[in-house]
């Protein structure tokens, strides 16, 4: 989370899922054509079990119900920007 206060938890595993929903080719609301919208909703569900766990409150697992998740066998290593690519090295 370059540039922004605050943290977030993130996925460290990924299981049964595609780690990213790529929008890429897809139109917007008002027909624009979306160039490099990938989501990373492994992190996504992450932060989202976050709220409910708590930072202090000692709850060590969320249980997410109802996501339309798409199937695959990711890998959290993909998640993971490869060196080049790396805004900070």
């Amino acid at each position: 989370r370059p540039w922004r206060h605050g943290q977030t938890n993130v996925a460290i595993g990924v299981a049964g899922m595609l780690p990213f929903r790529d929008y890429v080719g897809q139109r917007d609301l008002d027909g624009r054509e979306l160039r490099v919208t990938t989501i990373c909703v492994a992190d996504e569900i992450s932060g989202a079990a976050e709220m409910v766990m708590g930072k202090l409150d000692a709850i060590p697992v969320a249980l997410v119900r109802g996501y339309e998740y798409d199937r695959g066998e990711g890998h959290a290593t993909e998640i993971v920007r490869e060196m080049a690519l790396d805004l900070f090295p």
